[in-house]
């Protein structure tokens, strides 16, 4: 199975996309991980990255596709993946296609999880990372880390109130717009977001077998 995530940031397709990896074996790839690795590496690159995080804007989008085909490439992909934080453009969306047509794949769908911007706001003013594996918890969600990882989280830079609402600014101008496209192509699957996890996580099951049945 091969799928991409959309929604805005604090939507929860991380929770949904850990879920999606242990339900059905599949791999969960999260371009804001393999930026945030990427930004730290000293590179030219590297600092690039670093730069447009740090003001809460997009990376470029031939430097997201290089490192999405670069990870896409390793091999270790047989059950498929969920795809979280790419495609975020139009032009991500051409550089994607022929991406996975490339390598022999298809897209199953495109996951949307729509959450109003109040809950976003919310929700990411209660996220917070754990340090030494980069797992991100949810104070707002049913995402309680345990007791010995409770007190080495910290808030991540980019999910500052002033960034947020930039993140935010950012999201409805250019990453909606796949909503449309995906629902043109008939592969989009939409859920309300706003629900706890586990009841999102089963309306997504619905959709995805409700759209491989209808092929």
């Amino acid at each position: 199975m091969h799928l991409i995530l959309l929604g805005a940031p604090g939507s929860g397709k991380g929770t949904q996309a850990r879920r999606l990896e242990e339900a059905y074996g599949i791999v969960h790839i999260s371009t804001g991980d393999m930026l945030r690795e990427a930004s730290g590496d000293g590179s030219e690159l590297g600092g690039l990255i670093e730069d447009r995080l740090r003001h809460g804007h997009l990376v470029p989008d031939a430097q997201v596709s290089a490192l999405v085909a670069e990870r896409l490439a390793r091999g270790d992909l047989d059950h498929g993946f969920a795809l979280d934080g790419y495609p975020r453009t139009l032009q991500q969306v051409d550089d994607f296609e022929k991406l996975i047509q490339a390598l022999g794949r298809s897209l199953d769908a495109a996951l949307n999880i729509a959450v109003p911007d109040e809950i976003v706001i919310e929700r990411l003013s209660s996220r917070r990372i754990d340090p030494e594996t980069g797992r991100i918890y949810n104070l707002a969600l049913e995402d309680d880390p345990p007791p010995e990882v409770a007190g080495r989280l910290s808030r991540r830079n980019d999910d500052g109130p002033g960034i947020i609402r930039q993140r935010l600014e950012t999201y409805h101008a250019e990453t909606k717009p796949l909503i449309q496209h995906y629902r043109r192509t008939g592969q989009l699957v939409e859920v309300d977001g706003a629900r706890p996890p586990s009841e999102v996580f089963a309306a997504i099951q619905e959709g995805l077998e409700a759209a491989v049945q209808s092929r």
